[in-house]
């Protein structure tokens, strides 16, 4: 009798580890927050705030884009190294009509800088995410047209 209750006190404590266990793993899984999913591209609705001409296709995948005053703020991800994603990130602005003006690269991080005109017209960060793999763009560009 002794040796059950013995028996039974040990299995409950090696089953709450594993349930708790099992508990953990399942919310990471399932969690629909995890920050290491790829987040979805942004709503057409909102791409159609783009500046005409800005496609950043070749770059990455747009996840947000809104207006602030004359200001259009972008925010995208990509997969590509840091040098590549620069590189693209100046061909697409500037085809969209606005002038490469100068880049500032520490190696895992770098800012792009445009202008139009007379006027310093945005810039560009890529930087690490903290998902492995991937980097955070922001682009804030002044939109003349509207």
């Amino acid at each position: 009798m002794v040796d059950r209750r013995f028996r039974r006190r040990q299995l409950l404590l090696l089953a709450i580890p594993v349930v708790a266990l099992a508990f953990l793993v399942s919310v990471r899984i399932l969690d629909p927050d995890d920050p290491c999913d790829d987040p979805s591209a942004a709503p057409r609705g909102q791409t159609a705030l783009l500046p005409e001409g800005l496609s950043l296709d070749q770059v990455g995948t747009v996840t947000q884009v809104r207006r602030d005053g004359r200001n259009v703020i972008v925010r995208a991800f990509t997969k590509k190294p840091v040098d590549e994603a620069t590189i693209l990130i100046q061909d697409a602005v500037t085809a969209a009509g606005y002038r490469f003006t100068g880049m500032d690269s520490e190696g895992i991080e770098a800012q792009v800088f445009f202008s139009r005109g007379l006027l310093a017209a945005g810039q560009a960060r890529v930087r690490q995410s903290p998902c492995a793999g991937r980097r955070d763009i922001d682009l804030t560009l002044l939109d003349r047209t509207r």
